[in-house]
């Protein structure tokens, strides 16, 4: 389990599982050039997790992992090479690393998901049931409507948001910024989706930036020209990574990216050339 600190807080990286990624799912990858980016089943693997955020008295998970669940590879895709060819995403295991971390889903007072994607939400509802029944689950308000809205109402993710929603305990934020708890922040980055938001946590001089999916794999560090092909204005995306990763460099602030390898924490030096901390 990764982990790193700030001032008072500290901060656990919680694996949940993978997806195995085809590679058209990265527009502008070249997989001759960016070799290292694919697994030898011949696909991009990216974790899916969390992030634990605990100190002065708070309890906050940052986004809830892809679920007790397994998802096959859309028609007309490549599977991952293997026989039996694996499933496109796994996942299950955040409970599990909750307890590891040595936390129980009732200790949790926050839940802030960084946006409303799938393999983001797993844990809040799994079918149907709420599994962080004391918290609070804060997420940006424009991703509702286009993200979940377009849903089908058998989906089981709409079933799991929509049983959060229902139980009250759901907070949907607007702005550019929204204090969560004291030195930390809620800060729009929209792009890959209308209300994505990064959570930036500072305290005695340090500074942790949680940037969800604003990245999706370290080629894009130094690469501008390769995409991801759920962004939902590549635009928009394109610049917020830019923001967010000049930012970081400029602050010297750490990051910890969603679906890296390992789910590190990272610190930029020149160029963008990423290093462990």
């Amino acid at each position: 389990m990764q982990r790193t600190t700030v001032g008072d807080y500290t901060i656990d990286a919680l694996a949940d599982g993978l997806i195995r990624l085809p590679t058209p799912f990265f527009p502008g990858l070249d997989p001759a050039e960016h070799a290292e980016v694919l697994d030898p089943d011949g696909t991009v693997h990216v974790p899916t997790g969390a992030f634990l955020v605990r100190g002065q008295g708070r309890t906050i998970l940052v986004d809830a992992g892809f679920g007790p669940r397994e998802t096959g590879f859309p028609a007309g895709t490549t599977p991952a090479a293997g026989d039996p060819a694996p499933p496109m995403g796994e996942g299950g295991d955040l409970l599990a690393a909750l307890a590891t971390a040595g936390v129980q889903p009732e200790d949790v007072d926050t839940v802030f998901v960084t946006h409303l994607h799938s393999d983001h939400v797993g844990w809040l509802a799994p079918q149907g049931d709420p599994a962080f029944a004391g918290a609070r689950i804060v997420h940006g308000a424009a991703d509702w409507q286009p993200l979940v809205g377009r849903l089908s109402h058998d989906d089981w993710s709409r079933i799991g948001l929509e049983a959060v929603r229902a139980a009250g305990s759901v907070e949907a934020i607007h702005g550019d910024a929204v204090p969560l708890a004291p030195g930390i922040t809620a800060r729009h980055a929209p792009g890959h989706t209308p209300g994505h938001y990064v959570l930036d946590v500072e305290a005695d001089g340090e500074r942790l930036i949680l940037l969800g999916d604003v990245i999706h794999t370290p080629v894009q560090l130094r690469d501008d020209r390769v995409r991801f092909i759920a962004d939902h204005d590549p635009e928009e995306a394109a610049r917020t990574r830019r923001r967010w990763l000049d930012e970081a460099e400029r602050s010297d602030a750490v990051i910890a990216p969603t679906h890296f390898p390992g789910m590190e924490f990272l610190r930029l030096g020149p160029g963008r050339e990423a290093r462990a901390v």
